[in-house]
């Protein structure tokens, strides 16, 4: 593994690579994954560079607090709600490991918990991306990891669905938005899978979830395919039973996981892992 100090628009990062894939990581706010290529390819992830997706959670936060999507993943909590758009606008702290990196930023106080992002590159050429959550409140609480990998739109997104026969039993689960249109023409639906193509002259969002027991999401933008992989365990989800989501506009398309919603106590941790991989 090689390391170095780049930029972005957002400052300071910290870039990673194995020799295939390269990452890099935002210092001076998030943490986010900004960066996502090949070698000597384009970068995958969207973004804000005119802060384009924003809002205000002064209600939440106090006076004149902003959360910014700035582009790229993130760690979040599920389910959504105002509170979820923490505002992540201060450094980060990184620490490089053996096969990685490790980025913790400050507490977020007012949700009571520690987050922080590992990265370590594997022996088979993947990376994982290791997302926990520290309960640091005096009680305990029930936390969901959501990780939203936010990336450019014009891509097309292909998400295989369960095949297994189960009898009497249902066997696959669709959840939609309000703002969904299940005839809008981005969205393929088959037996075994699902194809969502973005577009940069959508009018409307349009946003999509399953479960899956083994998720395995690939997402074609140019000549690199972005596989995004997780393994569920039983317990209840969020968003009628949600582990994986998909959001497209005009400007952003974002593949998402969502770990199992659990009681976590006082000083312990959730941990949710995805892997991937770039083809």
């Amino acid at each position: 593994m090689k390391s170095g100090i780049g930029s972005c628009f957002l400052g300071r990062t910290l870039e990673l690579t194995d020799g295939n894939i390269v990452v890099g990581v935002t210092l001076d706010v998030g943490p986010r994954i900004i960066k996502l290529q090949k070698v000597g390819g384009e970068n995958l992830m969207f973004e804000d560079r005119g802060d384009e997706v924003n809002k205000d959670v002064s209600s939440v936060y106090g006076a004149g607090k902003m959360w910014h999507i700035y582009g790229g993943h993130r760690m979040w909590l599920s389910p959504e709600s105002l509170s979820t758009y923490y505002p992540d606008n201060a450094p980060v702290v990184s620490e490089l490991t053996a096969d990685g990196a490790v980025f913790t930023p400050p507490p977020w106080k007012e949700c009571g918990v520690q987050p922080v992002l590992r990265l370590k590159f594997t022996s088979d050429g993947a990376l994982e991306v290791i997302m926990s959550f520290k309960n640091i409140a005096d009680y305990p609480q029930k936390l969901c990891i959501w990780g939203l990998t936010v990336m450019k739109v014009g891509g097309t997104l292909t998400l295989p669905l369960s095949t297994k026969d189960t009898g009497f039993l249902a066997n696959r689960n669709l959840a939609f938005w309000s703002y969904t249109d299940i005839r809008d023409p981005r969205l393929t639906l088959a037996n075994d899978r699902f194809v969502l193509t973005g577009s940069a002259e959508a009018g409307t969002p349009l946003k999509i979830g399953t479960y899956l027991d083994r998720v395995r999401a690939a997402y074609r933008y140019g000549d690199t395919l972005f596989i995004k992989e997780y393994d569920a365990k039983p317990g209840e989800y969020p968003d009628f039973c949600c582990n994986f989501e998909t959001y497209t506009s005009n400007l952003i398309h974002e593949c998402e996981t969502l770990s199992d919603i659990e009681e976590v106590a006082p000083g312990e941790e959730k941990v949710h892992v995805e892997k991937w991989r770039l083809e």
